[in-house]
């Protein structure tokens, strides 16, 4: 019984703790936009600060499908649970001329960026997060 309190403890701070996004300050977030197009993002380099509140806007501007996938960064990164519906296996997709916005709190690091669609990265479509 003593090492269960503990436990329920633990679980209720938990439970009745705010979400991230919640607590986190969203109308003064650095906004950064990445443009998806043809075997490219633009930037291909993308500089975030880290524990700094961001809105990531990421805009087809192809008219066929692309993703913005970089698992690593999903994975270390704080994001709003509105935002985390649209990322799957650590990518966002995106249909020809459609946008996503995610609301993020990054974390320190570099990241891999690529497309995962059939040759994309192969032809060009490859970046990095530099999250400092």
């Amino acid at each position: 019984m003593r090492r269960l309190i503990p436990a329920f403890a633990a679980l209720g701070a938990v439970l009745g703790a705010a979400p991230a996004s919640a607590r986190t300050d969203w109308s003064r977030a650095e906004q950064v936009t990445v443009a998806l197009s043809s075997f490219d993002f633009t930037p291909s380099t993308i500089r975030l600060r880290a524990g700094v509140p961001t809105v990531l806007r990421l805009v087809n501007s192809g008219s066929g499908g692309h993703n913005f996938a970089a698992p690593g960064f999903f994975a270390a990164s704080r994001i709003a649970p509105e935002s985390a519906q649209r990322i799957r296996r650590g990518a966002v997709e995106l249909r020809g001329r459609h946008s996503a916005e995610l609301r993020l709190v990054p974390a320190a690091g570099r990241y891999r960026l690529r497309c995962t669609h059939l040759l994309h990265s192969t032809f060009g479509m490859t970046g990095e997060i530099v999250v400092e």
